[in-house]
């Protein structure tokens, strides 16, 4: 009886063993999705402190030049803005392995603590070409000082048309106050508007150079099919128009 015992005592410590070595190597090879979203976000961190430092070479320039837009994940984006805890967000720019500007969408609460990002897609001139003739095209609106983040038809065409020949003199459209800007902000609200747009499928985020003669970012929602949603419409929550009025950081680096 005792033998019985002691051999039945012994497979049961086996089955535990093997059962645990088992559920190691399960969790060793299949990452968590913890896991995966930390790895994520030290991507992005590492692009953003790469931009910092990243040579304005003729490589990356050229790079620019073959990039029409970046595009946002609606969806994505507007998981970032139903969170509570996100009152402001950043545009943050980034440098990637091919050498090409990247652009993170990052949420914070009111003590800049990040609460989630939302990556853009790198969309080319080989693959999409935009029409911003439509801003020449369109009745303006003009909707008063309190809708100060719209930005007029005549300006997007100006900020986005320029933005081609600003590629000559990089170094100085990125400066700001004798440092390279690394982020563009806006109040969450503002973000939150831009979604409502009416037949929204997707965010481009085209870079366009400013009256001060500097990068700035121009919002402008598109449907499915990448058209640009720019309208007539007088709806001030759902109306299709081009946004602007970000924070550069430098200078505003405290949205507070």
């Amino acid at each position: 009886m005792k033998l019985t015992c002691s051999r039945l005592s012994l497979a049961i410590v086996f089955c535990v063993l093997l059962f645990s070595c088992s559920k190691e190597l399960q969790e060793a090879s299949v990452p968590t999705e913890t896991a995966q979203i930390t790895e994520e976000t030290s991507q992005l961190a590492r692009e953003a402190t790469q931009w910092k430092t990243t040579p304005i070479t003729q490589e990356l320039i050229e790079n620019q030049r073959a990039i029409s837009h970046y595009q946002f994940d609606v969806n994505e984006l507007k998981t970032l803005i139903d969170n509570s805890a996100v009152n402001y967000v950043w545009f943050d720019l980034g440098v990637n392995n091919k050498n090409q500007i990247t652009f993170t969408a990052t949420g914070e609460d009111t003590n800049e603590v990040v609460i989630a990002q939302v990556k853009s897609k790198i969309i080319t001139t080989k693959n999409y070409q935009a029409d911003f003739s439509i801003f020449n095209t369109v009745a303006e609106v003009y909707f008063g000082e309190k809708f100060n983040h719209i930005l007029p038809n005549k300006d997007a065409y100006e900020y986005v048309t320029s933005m081609k020949a600003a590629y000559n003199n990089f170094e100085a459209v990125l400066d700001q106050e004798g440092q390279r800007v690394e982020r563009f902000g806006l109040d969450a609200m503002v973000v939150k508007r831009m979604l409502l747009t009416q037949n929204i499928n997707r965010l481009g985020l085209f870079l366009g150079k400013n009256k001060k003669q500097k990068m700035t970012t121009v919002f402008i929602g598109m449907d499915a099919n990448n058209n640009l949603l720019i309208d007539a419409n007088t709806d001030i929550s759902t109306g299709g128009k081009a946004f602007d009025f970000t924070h550069p950081c430098p200078t505003t680096c405290d949205p507070k």
